[in-house]
């Protein structure tokens, strides 16, 4: 079994011209004319069949760069002169011979029969066929064995062995492919499942490659160039016909069509989007379009019809041929007469294209070269060398169906065009990729990621592989009409009217476009009528009217008056102040009494970064995000290691039970830091969230797997990450220090007694001394409550002002006092249920009167619905115990789980077997459990079954279109534009600074 043929890479197969033209008799008799030199195509037939072995000696110019002669495949000796055939005497045209090379239909005589046997004789005694090639047939009806390969219809298949005569055709040998597939697939399957094939559905494909050996020692088939074999064409003769250059080898490979037209598609994009030799093939098919000189009814429909489908070129070189006769005939006419003025001397310097007539001989190099009339010599000369087809380019008019852009200033003459048109919606200018950059885009597209095309290739070195990406009409749809979007890839340089943009912007027609150091574009969109004024002045176009100097320093004075006195939510900076900057804004506020408010860095670094997102190198957005995260991170170490060294974790046995108001109030303003950093580090984690997803949407071009976006997406998660840990820390050593406070007041809830004549005394002095006090000093003020549940309830209400004071998210409040709260439940439900001293109706009402006097003012300060919640199950059990004895005594089991649904069969039954019904009294039957209920759960419940600390996700209470919040923060910010200014006067010369 042969190697299989792998996957190599094509390139386009350079046949003779004549191989790809529906009417070959017509046009290879146009070509017989027009290129007399073209020795790549050889005629096998009666009067010229034994040219076909021929070597190949000197192909003309007009072919050696498009049309490669194809030889055998190995170096042959040629064969003796004995064999090949004199030309004729008579005057049979060529055209003719090369036209009956396509005769399929018409048999041979004895005589070629003869001389195509002693040609195979001659290849078979002077080549060793290898495992690739086909088999010679000897005569035009004896069958020849022919391999066709590819894994068309079975996956793994290297080829298949056909017997064929000269005259099968491709659509033969497909069905015979398919017969043979078929048989075998019916031998090893069932016949219900065998699929059916079409021929029309595949492609016989004349491959041209060779083998090569692979370092393991294996041989791999290397294509060189193929093309689809129509259905009509007759393989064996193509082989008879053509042979390939030495050191390649034919082979014939069957391709699904589907697949075959897919894969040439995308070649044919390549090509495009490379420009390869662009030049090259629109000169040929000019050449071919033009000419001739035959009769209309000689050259047929394809001729009657060249007029439809010329080029630029052709009907440039057309006028000129009109112009070049209508000069030599005036120049015959007028003698030698003297040049009377400018315009008869422009009308006589055209170039001349005098075609030659039939019958004329064609002039030397030297003699028919075009001219210039009456001019010198050397410019005769020059002129003569001048390249037509670059002059036919240079008379180019702009598109009046879509945008373009208009080249004003480019890189290499060479290489660079005057219009590029944008054909499409969205237009791609870059350059050419590397070999290794090319590779990471198939990488890209193996994975599904696949980059945006380019679609104009630049030459300068300063362009990246994509630049630029504009975007216009169906691409953006809530764009106006005419103007379209622009948006540099990461890392490339572009202007716009003179001004670097490193983000989308908004393209007008009559702006001007810089790409690089190099490249100005002009862009113009003719449908928009009539054309808007172009963006930038031009330097003739400016006022001179009035004096620059004085003016223009007043107006700078004006606008930085304005510019520092805005209330606008703006901080402007350049790139090189970043890092001052940063540092001037954590450093001067960073604790509660710096002065600007409770939310100033967050303001503040929110309006930097804002501006950086929007104005500055995409590449500094997230090294300020993670260098403000660190500096606030830092700053709360310190805080939290100050406090600790304060308020130690471990109390010592003389501190125990000491907790009282005065305590509380300290700890509250030892909190302030923590609380305060806790508020900003949230509103800058949502501000933060923002801007990351907007910066991936900005990706959303880009190349994927970027590894300089991979980067700074790490950057911007590290950032998060930091104030995340940051609040999660501050949350944390909050709630510890306020629990760890709660938990030596909260017996006080259950041992009060509230309707005792000392309570009831003080409770009345302080209704009597707070009669005048509106409904917010109420809630404000404990002292109408007993004193040890008002050491309780000021834990709370210190909590509450912190977190107003802060400016704490509504969501984090929620879950700072839904901690506090949960807390609450457990540590009093726990201690009542160890307590069963408390299991009687007189002490449960003393906690339930208590405890409502805790909700009642929780329910006044906005949190009675938190504290319910989370307060729930020791409610439900206080009301369990504050059950009259009576009721009590007469319910059963089932009904008092059913009235208690949140207690646990282990818990009713602790309270039940443990209630306080009398000295002598037993419990009823009643309350004994059903059999088989689980009692040994826990009584007790878990401080680990606290709620989750949810990191806050939702949009910035920080409005940066609206104007700056408060007096306070205005002034922090007109000290830092201050601040900035005097940093660029610094860098400037002293004759160059603005005075306020």
């Amino acid at each position: 079994m042969m190697e299989g043929s792998g996957s190599p890479r094509f390139r386009k197969l350079h046949f003779p011209v004549g191989l790809w033209i529906n009417s070959p008799r017509k046009h290879f008799a146009k070509l017989g004319r027009r290129w007399p030199s073209a020795i790549s195509v050889k005629s096998t037939t009666s009067s010229d069949a034994a040219s076909l072995h021929e070597a190949p000696s000197a192909p003309s110019s007009s072919l050696s760069n498009s049309t490669p002669s194809l030889a055998s495949p190995s170096p042959s000796p040629s064969p003796s002169p004995a064999f090949l055939r004199p030309r004729p005497a008579g005057p049979q045209s060529r055209t003719k011979r090369i036209s009956q090379l396509f005769l399929r239909g018409r048999s041979n005589s004895d005589r070629d029969r003869a001389v195509g046997e002693r040609e195979r004789e001659l290849w078979a005694s002077s080549v060793a066929p290898s495992a690739h090639h086909y088999l010679p047939v000897a005569s035009s009806s004896a069958p020849g064995l022919i391999k066709i390969y590819g894994d068309a219809f079975a996956s793994g298949a290297n080829y298949r062995s056909l017997l064929a005569n000269i005259h099968s055709t491709s659509r033969q040998l497909i069905a015979q492919v398919i017969t043979r597939y078929t048989e075998r697939e019916r031998e090893e399957t069932e016949d219900a499942v065998i699929q059916k094939h079409s021929p029309e559905d595949f492609l016989l494909c004349d491959v041209i490659g060779k083998p090569v050996q692979q370092p393991d020692g294996a041989i791999k088939w290397e294509t060189e160039c193929r093309r689809g074999v129509a259905p009509w064409e007759c393989p064996l003769m193509l082989v008879d016909m053509w042979r390939p250059k030495d050191g390649f080898e034919r082979r014939f490979e069957i391709y699904r069509k589907e697949d075959y037209e897919r894969e040439e598609r995308e070649r044919e994009k390549d090509r495009e989007r490379e420009g390869e030799s662009h030049q090259g093939v629109r000169w040929r098919r000019s050449r071919m379009s033009s000419g001739g000189g035959l009769e209309e009814a000689e050259r047929g429909h394809r001729g009657r019809n060249t007029e439809l489908r010329r080029s630029i070129s052709d009907m440039n070189l057309s006028l000129r041929r009109r112009q070049g006769n209508h000069v030599s005939n005036e120049s015959r006419g007028t003698g030698n007469r003297p040049n009377n003025g400018g315009g008869a001397q422009d009308r006589k310097n055209i170039v001349s294209m005098i075609n030659p007539q039939p019958g004329e001989v064609r002039a030397s190099r030297a003699e028919a070269k075009v001219g210039w009339t009456n001019q010198p010599a050397e410019e005769e000369k020059h002129y003569s060398n001048c390249d037509l087809e670059v002059m036919s380019q240079s008379l180019i008019l702009p598109p009046t169906d879509r945008p373009y852009f208009l080249l004003l200033q480019g890189y290499d003459q060479s290489k660079d065009f005057v219009l590029y048109i944008m054909a499409g919606f969205t237009h791609v200018f870059g350059r050419k990729p590397t070999v290794k950059e090319r590779e990471k885009d198939r990488e890209r597209e193996r994975k599904g990621k696949r980059p945006l095309k380019v679609d104009t290739f630049l030459s300068a070195p300063d362009i990246l592989v994509r630049h630029l990406l504009v975007r216009r009409d169906a691409a953006v749809p809530e764009t106006p009409k005419g103007h379209a979007l622009m948006r540099p890839f990461r890392g490339g340089a572009v202007t716009h009217n003179g001004v670097t943009v490193y983000r989308e912007t908004v393209l007008k027609p009559g702006d001007v476009v810089g790409l690089g150091d190099h490249f100005l574009f002009l862009y113009r969109d003719p449908r928009v009528t009539p054309a808007p004024p172009l963006a930038l002045t031009l330097p003739w176009q400016a006022d001179t009217s009035t004096p620059c100097c004085p003016s223009g320093l007043v107006d700078r004075q004006e606008a930085l008056r304005q510019y520092l006195g805005s209330t606008e939510a703006l901080l402007k900076f350049h790139s090189r102040h970043a890092d001052v900057l940063l540092q001037e804004i954590i450093s001067k506020n960073s604790s509660p009494d710096s002065g600007g408010g409770p939310l100033a860095p967050a303001f503040l670094l929110s309006i930097m970064i804002d501006h950086a997102s929007k104005h500055l190198d995409p590449a500094l957005t997230p090294q300020i995000l993670l260098k403000s995260a660190n500096l606030i991170k830092e700053i709360v170490w310190d805080n939290i290691k100050e406090f600790g060294d304060k308020h130690p974790t471990q109390n010592s046995p003389d501190q125990e039970g000491e907790i009282n108001t005065p305590n509380v109030q300290q700890l509250s303003s030892d909190l302030r830091p923590l609380m305060f950093w806790m508020s900003n580090a949230t509103e800058l984690l949502n501000f933060f969230q923002v801007k990351v997803e907007t910066m991936e949407k900005e990706w959303e071009f880009e190349a994927p797997g970027d590894p300089v976006l991979t980067a700074d997406m790490d950057t911007c998660s590290e950032a998060l990450a930091q104030l995340d840990d940051v609040i999660m820390h501050t949350f944390q050593q909050c709630v510890y220090h306020l629990t760890k406070t709660l938990y030596s007041l909260l017996p006080a809830l259950l041992d009060t007694n509230p309707f005792s004549s000392d309570e009831k005394e003080k409770e009345k002095d302080g209704a009597e001394g707070d009669e005048n006090k509106g409904e917010e000093g109420a809630v404000d003020d404990v002292s109408v409550l007993p004193p040890r549940v008002a050491g309780l309830v000021e834990v709370y209400r210190c909590s509450l002002m912190l977190s107003r004071e802060a400016c704490l998210s509504p969501p984090l409040t929620s879950q700072t006092f839904g901690y506090l709260f949960f807390f609450t439940n457990t540590s009093l439900l726990n201690t009542l249920l160890e307590r069963d001293g408390l299991f009687s109706w007189s002490r449960a009402v003393q906690i339930r009167t208590n405890l409502d006097l805790v909700l009642d003012w929780l329910q006044g300060a906005g949190l009675g619905d938190i504290a319910s919640e989370f307060m729930k199950k020791l409610s439900v059990t206080v009301n369990f115990l504050c059950i009259p004895k009576t009721r009590l005594i007469q319910s059963s089991w089932t009904s008092l789980k059913e009235e208690h649904e949140l207690l646990s069969h282990a818990q009713l039954h602790h309270l039940l077997t443990h209630y306080k019904l009398g000295p002598t009294r037993a419990p009823p039957a009643s309350w004994a459990p059903p059999p088989g209920t689980d009692l040994n759960g826990d009584i007790f419940e878990s401080f680990l079954d606290h709620p989750p600390l949810i990191l806050p996700n939702e949009t910035p209470r920080l409005d940066l279109s609206q104007p700056i919040p408060s007096t306070e923060l205005q002034k922090e910010v007109t000290r830092l534009r201050t601040f900035l200014w005097g940093l660029d006067q610094d860098e400037l010369p002293a004759n160059q600074r603005t005075r306020l």
